[in-house]
């Protein structure tokens, strides 16, 4: 291995990489899992739960309640589904949505897989919460991993949220 300045700072670089890498990663494995059959009413219930949530956090922070755009909810869900059916795995859909939100929004994105599982403790990103304005499409999904058949359903909320823009005014979305 080189020593030398140049090679301590690509080290740095690396270990900043992995760990990015590491805070990025989610609490479930990247398999595709088995179908789950949940009532619809369940999945909203934890999709109401994370925007009542984000709603609180971001006002206790000062910033605007998200805005939902309404128009691009029904594109979500469908990956939500493909998460619940087995299809794809959360990390799948993570980046799915992600490549999903650029284009439908035509802007940069951030996307998001949050576990809903125990809902009165969600963990919000703190980079949701921060965002100048927050729009948002999101989605709620059940689903089970694979390794995980013989426990409980697992639950995520996919959320993709525009970055890098002004506060926008709730009549610039349709």
């Amino acid at each position: 291995m080189p020593t030398g300045e140049g090679s301590l700072r690509d080290l740095a670089r690396l270990a900043g990489v992995c760990l990015s890498l590491a805070c990025a990663t989610l609490p479930w494995p990247d398999e595709p899992g088995v179908p789950v059959e949940v009532s619809q009413s369940a999945n909203v219930d934890a999709a109401d739960t994370f925007l009542a949530a984000l709603t609180d956090q971001r006002r206790t922070a000062g910033r605007p309640a998200p805005l939902v755009a309404s128009r691009y909810q029904a594109d979500i869900r469908t990956f939500a589904l493909d998460l619940q059916s087995g299809k794809i795995s959360a990390t799948v859909a993570r980046r799915a949505i992600e490549s999903w939100g650029q284009a439908a929004y035509g802007r940069t994105v951030e996307s998001w897989a949050i576990d809903c599982g125990a809902r009165d403790k969600m963990a919000i990103p703190a980079n949701m919460i921060d965002l100048p304005s927050a729009v948002i499409s999101y989605a709620a999904a059940h689903f089970r991993p694979r390794s995980l058949a013989q426990g409980p359903n697992q639950c995520a909320i996919l959320v993709v949220a525009l970055t890098g823009i002004e506060p926008v005014a709730p009549t610039a979305i349709k």
